[in-house]
């Protein structure tokens, strides 16, 4: 007989599926804060974050936490641009101490002719 250890919840982000030539305002994939903030107590809490972004060319992802909806916002917390090879798509993980009302997206850094896609995947550290 074998025993699995189930571990915690994870959150998944809403996408936009495949995404025909996006721009830098389209985001491909979000967790905002309902989602956050319904898991999030008072003093935060640690998350295991792991990105998937992807296109049909070369490609600049923006991989961020932030405080508010706004792309161009001074409120965001924690950034990592990631580029991404001609088809191609790389998982990235990475750790951060989330606070109620932050939210996760990925958008491009630039815009391009092709497709895109992304999706995020939250896991509580505790």
């Amino acid at each position: 007989m074998a025993e699995f250890g189930w571990g915690n919840q994870s959150y998944h982000s809403t996408d936009l599926g495949l995404s025909a030539n996006p721009t830098t305002s389209a985001l491909l994939a979000e967790i905002d804060s309902t989602v956050i903030d319904g898991f999030v107590g008072a003093q935060g809490a640690m998350v295991q974050a792991t990105w998937w972004a992807g296109a049909s060319t070369n490609a600049n992802f923006v991989l961020e936490q932030a405080l508010s909806t706004g792309l161009g916002s001074t409120a965001i917390v924690a950034q990592i641009v990631a580029q991404t090879p001609t088809a191609q798509t790389p998982q990235y993980i990475s750790r951060h101490l989330v606070s109620r009302g932050d939210r996760f997206r990925v958008h491009l850094l630039s815009s391009f002719t092709g497709n895109a896609a992304a999706h995020i995947q939250l896991e509580p550290l505790i």
